[in-house]
């Protein structure tokens, strides 16, 4: 039946430009190996009646088995040949080899090249898989390449998938309002907050390009006050604040967080916190968590901010 839908699918007058022809396959066992199955599957299917039995329509009905063994033997190179040199020799003495069926084929091949538990060594490869240095796409695609041989459900998936991502952005999943409950969704929420910081990060760097390059008028230094500081209730996005409190401080603290709202999920442009006042300096603009002023211990204002 899988068969059949993948002929509808790929039937069609544009079918042979559509599907690209798979690289030879040279003998690497495991994932190379089932990519490789998998590519000429869906290219042999999209050949019409050069590989296959064809209606009056010219659709592909079904496989002409003996025609997928030779075109997938000549595939192969290096210990890929060696492994099909017998069969490619049964072909020159008039013979068709693996009992002239794709489908025998395919159970020595995946004997030969695949690993001999597929599930178990899926569930192995997810559990060292980690993101790393990879993008969030990078490890979903990984993930997702595994996850299919695992035979995991999807809410064990979803857990698994959660286990392994950056610090970076399991730190944003903890404070998103977004739902992440579905493995779907944590799949969509990380990937846009990956986005996000990674657009930072290259901001963060245009800047520090332009720093170097610019000389810039260093402003009056603003004397510090001796006013003691009461912290409010911990905020998430709440700067840490300790004796060392001048702007730089500041400023290094606030690196990839919103001077608005201190979240690393967005920029200040796009935080949407021009209507706000900040309760400790009242200015528009910012939160009292991020407040310059309350971190360089400057006394609160007693002013209320324009409208």
């Amino acid at each position: 039946q899988s068969m059949a839908q993948l002929a509808n699918s790929t039937a069609g007058t544009n079918s042979l430009k559509a599907v690209q022809k798979p690289s030879p396959f040279k003998g690497k066992q495991g994932g190379e190996a089932r990519r490789f199955l998998a590519a000429f599957t869906l290219w042999a299917m999209s050949q019409g009646s050069t590989l296959n039995h064809v209606d009056a329509m010219g659709n592909t009905i079904s496989a002409c088995n003996d025609q997928w063994i030779w075109a997938v033997l000549s595939f192969m190179q290096d210990s890929a040949a060696l492994w099909a040199t017998p069969a490619i020799e049964e072909i020159t003495q008039g013979t068709t080899p693996f009992k002239g069926l794709w489908t025998e084929f395919r159970t020595q091949f995946k004997a030969r090249f695949e690993t001999v538990d597929e599930a178990v060594d899926a569930k192995e490869r997810l559990r060292t898989l980690w993101q790393g240095s990879m993008t969030v796409p990078e490890y979903t695609a990984r993930f997702n390449e595994l996850s299919t041989c695992t035979g995991y459900s999807k809410a064990d998936l979803r857990d698994r998938f959660y286990e392994h991502p950056a610090d970076s952005i399991k730190d944003e999943l903890v404070h998103t309002a977004r739902p992440i409950a579905s493995l779907e969704d944590l799949i969509t929420v990380p990937s846009n907050i990956d986005i996000h910081v990674r657009q930072r990060h290259a901001e963060q760097e245009r800047q520090r390009g332009c720093t170097t390059t610019t000389t810039t008028v260093t402003k009056p230094a603003i004397p510090l006050h001796t006013t003691p500081f009461t912290p409010p209730a911990r905020d998430p996005n709440a700067m840490d604040i300790n004796a060392t409190c001048t702007r730089e401080e500041f400023n290094r603290l606030m690196r990839s967080k919103c001077y608005g709202c201190g979240s690393t999920a967005h920029v200040k442009k796009d935080g949407g916190h021009n209507r706000d006042i900040c309760s400790y300096c009242h200015r528009i603009g910012h939160h009292e968590t991020v407040c310059m002023d309350k971190f360089l211990k400057k006394p609160r204002s007693q002013k209320l901010a324009a409208t």
